[in-house]
């Protein structure tokens, strides 16, 4: 698959998954939306797909195939023999056509390379505020690393320059708190670092490193964008439905509060980070209030949405091979009457039992074997009696001819040879 094909599947995909966010944000599990994503994500980056007759575009297809079918040997069947001096000239503009495409790829290449410096820019200015910060030392902190640990040893750090808690690092994840921070709200600093805590335990930075990579490789899709700012905010909002679920729903509005105070004051944009505050309060205070254990139901409408997105969408069409010939008539399509093919491989040939003016660069094809558009028709009258007499060239299928074949001709048929030439019917072989 070339980039804008997988761009365009992939828009298709993010348009249907935006379409059932909005209309069942409240009613399924928050990682639904995760794995959406995430399998949109993966058309955009990978170059196939699997075929599938439930794809949607098996179903465009099977709607557009009859015409196709229909349409293609009849286009071969009556092309005219005049079109081949036009057909000639083609080779021509494929230097234009690969100019196009050259510039194309360079601006997308261009368009890339911003896109990723812009992020990295970013993201290096906060990792060198990231190293100014100091570790956090206290009972409370000390006995949540010793409750909390993973094979990847966790640190919880402060700095002036942060307003808000975030998450950084891979292989030694960092719990950036602000030093404005309630150290004697406990209860609040659970919710907080529980939160920070499912972002590490999930590898939330690298996800949002491979959400980086499609809308760098994508950056000419606006849905691209839209899915980069969905899928974040989904992030958020997976994390805290895990904290609830976690704490008890009777602690919803305890961890909405902590929400709203770590919201008050916004830090700056940090890529690859994981922003207590990142995402619209609006939507993650309504997520948290809103709130229901899932149940059996809500989970089988999850894992059948997530099928059927991925079937319809994430797939492709399934290669069918369409017998081109079967509305035309069998004594049509037998080889030995194909005129496209002489045409398509410019093979001068006479009709069955006929002789003509031949040698081994050109055949004269006698005048009433053609019809009016200068078409081979086999149907058409018997044999002359003179078969070396001349045709009529306007109506042959003559294609090239060489100096010496003037003596073959009256000094009129050669003069009317000479016009073809001149209108690019005709070619010189010398």
């Amino acid at each position: 698959m070339s980039l804008l094909q997988m761009s365009f599947a992939g828009a298709v995909m993010i348009l249907a998954i935006t379409i059932i966010r909005a209309l069942a944000i409240s009613l399924l599990p928050k990682k639904t939306f995760l794995a959406l994503w995430g399998i949109a994500v993966a058309r955009l980056l990978l170059p196939f797909s699997l075929p599938s007759t439930f794809s949607v575009y098996s179903l465009i297809g099977s709607q557009t195939s009859g015409i196709a079918a229909t349409k293609v040997p009849q286009i071969d069947k009556v092309l005219p023999i005049d079109t081949i001096g036009q057909m000639a000239t083609m080779p021509g503009d494929i230097g234009n056509t690969t100019s196009t495409v050259s510039i194309g790829g360079a601006v997308w290449a261009a368009g890339m390379l911003v896109c990723a410096m812009v992020f990295a820019i970013a993201y290096w200015k906060c990792r060198q505020e990231f190293q100014t910060s100091l570790p956090v030392k206290n009972d409370f902190i000390k006995s949540w690393l010793n409750a909390h640990q993973l094979k990847r040893p966790i640190s919880i750090r402060q700095s002036s320059r942060f307003s808000a808690p975030l998450t950084y690092g891979v292989f030694r994840p960092v719990i950036l708190m602000p030093t404005s921070t309630d150290w004697e709200n406990t209860k609040a600093l659970q919710y907080v670092l529980a939160h920070e805590y499912v972002h590490i335990r999930r590898f939330d930075s690298i996800t949002k490193l491979v959400l980086i990579a499609a809308l760098c490789v994508h950056w000419f899709n606006p849905l691209v964008w839209v899915m980069y700012i969905l899928a974040n905010r989904d992030i958020e909002l997976s994390c805290d439905e895990a904290v609830v679920r976690l704490f008890g729903e009777t602690t919803k509005a305890a961890y909405a509060r902590a929400l709203i105070s770590m919201e008050e004051t916004k830090s700056g944009f940090a890529p690859l980070c994981n922003n207590f505050n990142k995402n619209a309060i609006e939507e993650r205070i309504t997520a948290i209030m809103k709130f229901k254990k899932a149940s059996i139901f809500s989970l089988a409408l999850a894992l059948a949405l997530v099928v059927g997105v991925t079937t319809a969408f994430a797939t492709s069409a399934i290669a069918t091979a369409t017998d081109n010939t079967s509305n035309i008539p069998s004594e049509l399509t037998n080889p030995a009457y194909d005129d496209a093919a002489l045409v398509r491989d410019n093979i001068n040939a006479v009709p069955p039992g006929v002789t003509g003016n031949q040698d081994k660069n050109e055949t004269v094809i006698p005048e009433k074997y053609m019809d009016m558009d200068g078409a081979l028709n086999y149907e058409l009258g018997e044999e002359p009696e003179d078969l070396n007499a001349p045709a009529n060239v306007a109506n042959t299928t003559l294609l090239s001819v060489s100096h010496d074949d003037e003596r073959k001709h009256t000094p009129e048929e050669w003069a009317k040879i000479l016009d073809l030439i001149d209108e690019g019917k005709v070619f010189w072989e010398d």
